[in-house]
């Protein structure tokens, strides 16, 4: 086996410039660097990231905005108007005004997608509300003050038709109205455009008018109550409620629908001794939430063109390869410790997840007429570009951590295994025959 070695000669020139190098005060002409500091708060202009504001001097996410103040400084002793990064650590976002660690706002020119917190951040639809953060049914109602987060809640009364079956008043017939009561509370009257349904007893009447209801999505009620009455009107006396209730002791329609599970469970057709009730009561579906992805775009570069595609990765199959206790060793995730089989089941190139990039990465290769062996250089160089390396023991506190390509796929580092496992999973994906060498 050949080994080609390649040595790295680095040539550093040395220039002197007046100002940047001071004499002893002996007067002897040993020369010391005098490193510029620009706002003389003691860190170099060089390692500074504010070198002009001698409030601040650390951008660990190099979005802007200082991840602390200087010591024995703060917002007052900045002269460029700093404000403190609430997400150090991630360059989509920096402002947190209700501290619940939810941004404001995206930084300039980016998104969600540009998050590096595993999950991805997300805005606060509710900034000044240390208690909610997020509306899922755009009710306007967070989700920490909603009965209900899945669903505006709302009820549609649709009154159908009616008939009286019974004597109601002198004679055989009836001039019907209906009150609705919710909660105790009267909320609406029905009756044929300022006057009454006139009709016979035994004679169906259409009435088909709907009612719509809107339940406050902060109640604390479990069960918004529900009556529908029918009435005769009296023009001498007192209106006569008509029974349309098949339940004993009742006459009017009463119902519970259900604010948590948004439910209602009825019978469309009431009949009690004096009248019978066609009705329909619907009410929106549950929204099903949105399923969360990480939106991850992969740069790199080959034959001096620059590539790049975007994949969506669902986080519960992230969290599923993120809780796999198998092979795990005194903290760590060793699968070398358990033999070839453990190690080789890494390689997961039946995964939907790992085929898409294969897949993607093929198409690019076949566009632009890549035979077989530039095709394996052009994926090598993905993985090599689009997954930088970071040592185990900084990225998740322990010794040793084998990544799943998953994983790798979303947290977009890793060291030597991880990319070697994601290689070897897209290859033997695309038919390639594929070996992994441990060297220990």
């Amino acid at each position: 086996m050949k080994k080609i070695a390649l040595s790295l000669v680095i040539i550093v020139f040395l220039s002197i410039f007046a100002g940047c190098l001071e004499i002893d005060n002996n007067g002897s002409n040993t020369l010391k660097p005098k490193l510029l500091d620009s706002d003389k708060d003691g860190i170099p202009d060089k390692d500074d990231a504010f070198p002009y504001d001698p409030a601040a001097s650390k951008d660990t996410d190099n979005d802007g905005y200082p991840d602390c103040w200087n010591e024995g400084k703060n917002q007052s002793d900045s002269t460029t108007n700093l404000t403190l990064d609430a997400f150090p650590y991630d360059p989509a976002a920096s402002k947190d005004s209700d501290r619940d660690g939810y941004p404001d706002c995206w930084n300039k020119n980016k998104s969600q997608s540009d998050s590096t917190t595993i999950p991805p951040l997300e805005l606060d639809e509710f900034p000044n509300d240390p208690k909610a953060h997020k509306d899922t049914d755009h009710d306007g109602v967070a989700d920490y003050y909603d009965i209900n987060d899945l669903v505006n809640l709302s009820l549609d009364i649709t009154i159908e038709k009616f008939k009286v079956t019974g004597w109601v008043d002198i004679l055989w017939r009836a001039q019907v109205y209906f009150i609705i009561t919710i909660n105790g509370k009267e909320v609406k009257k029905f009756n044929n455009n300022g006057r009454h349904w006139k009709t016979w007893v035994n004679v169906e009447q259409t009435v088909d008018v709907t009612f719509h209801y809107d339940i406050s999505d902060n109640t604390t009620k479990k069960y918004t109550d529900i009556e529908i009455a029918m009435y005769d009107y009296d023009f001498l006396g007192k209106d006569d409620i008509i029974d349309i209730s098949s339940q004993k002791g009742k006459k009017t329609v009463s119902l519970s629908f259900d604010n948590v599970k948004n439910t209602i469970s009825y019978n469309p057709v009431s009949s009690g001794r004096q009248g019978v009730l066609w009705y329909n009561i619907s009410y929106p579906e549950k929204q099903n939430p949105q399923e969360k992805v990480f939106h991850r775009t992969y740069h790199w570069s080959f034959h001096n063109k620059n590539w790049s595609f975007s994949l969506d990765i669902p986080a519960k199959l992230y969290d599923a390869y993120k809780n796999k206790k198998d092979y795990s060793y005194k903290g760590s995730r060793m699968p070398q410790r358990y033999g070839k089989q453990a190690m080789a089941s890494f390689v997961t190139d039946d995964d939907e997840i790992v085929k898409t990039v294969a897949d993607k990465l093929q198409s690019i290769a076949k566009d632009n007429g890549f035979d077989t062996v530039t095709t394996i250089n052009f994926i090598l160089r993905f993985v090599q570009w689009s997954i930088p390396y970071a040592d185990d023991d900084k990225t998740e506190g322990c010794t040793e951590y084998w990544r799943y390509p998953v994983e790798t796929l979303v947290d977009k580092q890793g060291d030597c295994e991880d990319s070697a496992v994601l290689f070897a999973s897209i290859t033997k994906t695309l038919g390639f025959d594929t070996a992994l060498f441990l060297y220990t």
